[in-house]
């Protein structure tokens, strides 16, 4: 991974080019950035510029054996650790999930814990980084190096690290070998114990704007007649759920018709429709749901847009005649308590919640605010 092939974050990769140029590269280091900004492909991108035998001064050759070894994530002095789901017939080690998780990450840079959880049929198991997996990570960073040069290993998403694992860590995070290097990649570093933390240097990295996003779409998918700035903006800069929706493009036409019906059977207060809608919601995977839930939250604020600002809106035809009728239902008094809701969802559904609870919960609290407002009769 190059450093130009990871959108944005100029002022971090000229940070991370310094501390190689001038031999100052820390042991322990933490990426710490929100869902979809790009840290795993920058602590990657960093890795390569380090192990990189002609780096430039803006970038890996991306020419020497290294760099094509990098290319594939297949340079032997370069390891990982990341979240699985432990089988029957599975340890739970990263190892026995390499191939796939190089295949995840080369078909998506901006990976995702739940489309790499939904490519590994993960399910709605809790994923984690298993107390095993710590020996795994100790005894890599105690072999010599394969190739002579520094050791990598990449530790995504630390939060997910079981309080053994984690203990087992701080004697290696305190006391390196030599020429080792240790990046923790994490979306919630606020979860890591604090005696890692301490121990790590910390680089902050900011969630993408929306046109930013864009550019992370029109990079991987250069395609024509797709309106990437819509679907960051429904994905809120989020690149790995925008590029994920942008793969699954066959799904989107299916979430105007089901948010349609999901805002009128909640206005209708139509009990056993919003029942039979929790089901399919359930066996949809996360991805998806986070899918649809951010395309409802666009969808809100499109017609709060419509109502007060119709030159702003960026719609379909389609989409603009479903606004035009539905937008009187949405106005400033009851936006932000419906958003509130929807948005508390998807932070559920992140959360490994039970998609058909979610679901039903958040319709009847839409149902509550507009029979609030119209104090219709109950329809069961």
């Amino acid at each position: 991974m190059l450093f130009s092939e990871v959108e944005g974050h100029a002022q971090l990769k000229q940070k991370l080019r310094e501390s190689v140029r001038e031999n100052r590269i820390a042991h322990a280091q933490l990426f710490a950035g929100p869902e979809g900004s790009g840290a795993l492909a920058l602590a990657i991108a960093y890795a390569q510029y380090i192990a990189c035998e002609h780096p430039g001064e803006e970038d890996a050759c991306g020419k020497c054996p290294s760099c094509l070894k990098f290319k594939k994530l297949t340079h032997p002095d370069l390891h990982f650790s990341f979240p699985v789901a432990k089988t029957e017939k599975q340890k739970g080690l990263a190892d026995e999930f390499i191939t796939a998780f190089r295949e995840a990450f080369l078909n998506n840079p901006y990976l995702g814990l739940d489309s790499w959880m939904d490519s590994i049929d993960g399910g709605n198991k809790q994923p984690s980084i298993y107390a095993d997996e710590a020996h795994e990570i100790i005894r890599k960073l105690t072999m010599v190096s394969v190739e002579g040069g520094y050791k990598f290993m990449i530790i995504w998403l630390p939060e997910l690290l079981n309080p053994t694992s984690a203990n087992r860590l701080l004697k290696t995070l305190e006391e390196p070998t030599n020429k080792t290097v240790l990046m923790l990649v994490s979306e919630q570093p606020e979860n890591i114990l604090g005696t890692i933390l301490s121990r790590c240097q910390l680089h902050k990295i900011k969630p993408y704007t929306t046109e930013e996003c864009a550019n992370v779409l029109s990079q991987q998918n250069p395609e024509s007649g797709t309106d990437y700035l819509q679907l960051a903006e429904i994905a809120e800069g989020n690149a790995a759920l925008a590029l994920w929706m942008l793969q699954n493009r066959e799904a989107s036409g299916e979430q105007l018709a089901l948010f349609r019906d999901w805002m009128l059977a909640c206005y209708q207060f139509h009990v056993q429709n919003l029942m039979a809608m929790s089901e399919p919601f359930q066996k949809k995977g996360r991805e998806w749901q986070k899918g649809f839930l951010s395309y409802c939250l666009f969808m809100i604020r499109q017609t709060l847009l419509h109502n007060h600002q119709p030159d702003l809106v960026r719609l379909g035809q389609e989409e603009k005649a479903f606004i035009e009728k539905f937008s009187r239902f949405f106005h400033p008094g009851n936006y932000a308590e419906i958003s509130g809701y929807i948005n508390q969802a998807f932070l559920h559904v992140k959360g490994n919640g039970h998609g058909r609870i979610i679901f039903f919960d958040t319709s009847m609290q839409i149902s509550d605010v507009f029979r609030k407002e119209k104090n219709a009769p109950v329809r069961v």
